[in-house]
């Protein structure tokens, strides 16, 4: 789970999150510690909330129904969670600490016993903490466009970060006034080998952010809500055109408060500070690195349809519109443009004239970009000719394996069987960077629109 937190002066907030699961143990109901916890303040996983009183108390959690929508009955007892053992500060920037979990009734069973801590203060506006397994090395996002603690940060993290020991937990402050903007000392850190969560209370409802969703407003309901982090393109059924997929999901409450969820890896947060909205960007930016500005013609009108049918079909579209004067900036071609969808070629009958395209279009200050859909067909082309691309790629090992990492994974896309580019291999870039410069080379375009090249796809 890796989170990007991003706190302005108004104290709103940016959120991300994740999901997970595990054989439960059980502990004397009578043993939990359920008093003075708020209705407002209660955490849950949500697999708990949905429990009946025996399997919630057979949990070590607390049981309290109320006669009020959307409020959990079944919730974390206190004592839950992990205790801190020992800290070491090696400068005034960085605090580290070893974890142990406390006795208590396991979720799903595989919690892992000992974590580690490490935060820093990488600059003196952005603060980077990590909670992880002290005995085993467990996937973790790469890093390798993220830099790490600067030189010089000129603010100790004693100014912006305060441990509790027992039960563990961590208070994020305003270096200036103090203020708590980041606590998690209302509810039980859970880390087990597939399921993760972290809750923490908020200074204010002025929640915003959390995309893949169509949200009814601009500011989140925080009576309650869940939302998953990633959803799955599917046709319509009924009423619903998106189906939810449980990777991964934030619950926001009354508290106001928000809780973490994910089913792996390790808990890795970035909090970055700032008076204003603009300033909390510029941070964001300053860690992740800042965005290509586009060329200016790409902000004009563009035109694209699938299955045009012929190159001739697609210019009767360009002339018709240069014939009204619409201001027209864009033409693309889809995948329909291709000789039989294989990505790296043209249909050399219905798009015969395609090479010369790009220059029809300049004459009248336009441009042209086409689209590659990275599944790359099996097949040998037309005729029985061999399909140069796929077996190129196929020397190189290119392509995405089973967990043999020898065999590649084979799927059905739009030209039938096909192969996936592993665009995390070194091996896999050259090829792509290889083709992409041979295909340019037959077919000048302006630009280059990848299709179908989300996780979910």
């Amino acid at each position: 789970l890796l989170l990007y937190i991003l706190l302005y002066r108004m104290d709103a907030i940016y959120v991300l999150n994740l999901f997970q699961y595990g054989s439960p143990l059980y502990l004397d109901p009578n043993k939990c510690h359920c008093s003075n916890i708020s209705t407002k303040k209660r955490t849950v996983s949500l697999t708990v909330m949905l429990l009946p009183q025996k399997g919630c108390e057979q949990r070590g959690c607390c049981w309290s129904p109320l006669d009020e929508r959307n409020v959990p009955w079944c919730f974390f007892s206190t004592n839950h969670g992990y205790t801190v053992e020992s800290v070491e500060q090696p400068d005034p920037y960085i605090i580290q600490a070893h974890l142990k979990r406390m006795p208590s009734p396991s979720l799903f069973g595989a919690d892992i016993q000992e974590l580690s801590f490490h935060a820093e203060m990488q600059t003196s506006n952005r603060l980077r903490f990590k909670i992880y397994d002290a005995r085993m090395q467990r996937f973790e996002v790469p890093h390798e466009h993220v830099n790490n603690l600067s030189k010089h940060p000129t603010s100790p993290i004693s100014n912006t970060l305060e441990l509790t020991h027992k039960p563990f937990g961590l208070l994020v402050r305003r270096k200036e006034n103090k203020k708590v903007l980041f606590d998690t000392t209302m509810g039980p850190l859970v880390f087990a080998d597939q399921f993760l969560q972290l809750s923490a209370k908020l200074p204010s409802h002025n929640i915003y952010g959390l995309g893949e969703h169509v949200h009814r407003r601009y500011r989140h309901d925080t009576n309650w809500k869940t939302w998953p982090i990633f959803t799955r393109d599917a046709f319509p059924n009924g009423p619903f055109i998106s189906v939810r997929c449980l990777f991964s999901e934030v619950t926001l409450q009354p508290a106001p408060a928000v809780t973490y969820r994910t089913i792996g890896g390790i808990l890795d947060f970035y909090i970055l500070f700032g008076d204003t909205p603009e300033q909390v960007v510029q941070e964001f930016l300053e860690l992740i690195g800042r965005p290509v500005i586009p060329p200016y013609w790409s902000l004009g009108f563009q035109l694209s349809r699938w299955d045009y049918g012929s190159l001739s079909e697609v210019k009767k579209t360009v002339e018709r519109n240069r014939a009204v004067d619409l201001p027209y900036d864009i033409q693309y071609t889809d995948i329909d443009y291709m000789e039989e969808k294989k990505d790296f070629t043209y249909d050399k009958v219905k798009f015969s004239e395609l090479p010369q395209f790009a220059d029809y279009l300049h004459e009248k200050g336009q441009k042209y970009i086409l689209i590659l859909d990275p599944a790359i067909a099996t097949s040998k082309r037309v005729g029985g000719l061999p399909y140069e691309s796929f077996d190129r790629g196929t020397e190189k090992k290119a392509w995405v394996t089973e967990k043999d990492g020898e065999t590649p994974l084979l799927g059905e896309v739009w030209p039938g069987e096909t192969v996936f580019p592993d665009y995390t291999s070194q091996n896999c870039i050259d090829w792509w960077t290889d083709e992409y410069k041979r295909f340019y080379q037959e077919i000048k375009h302006d630009a280059l629109w990848i299709v179908s090249l989300k996780i979910l796809d």
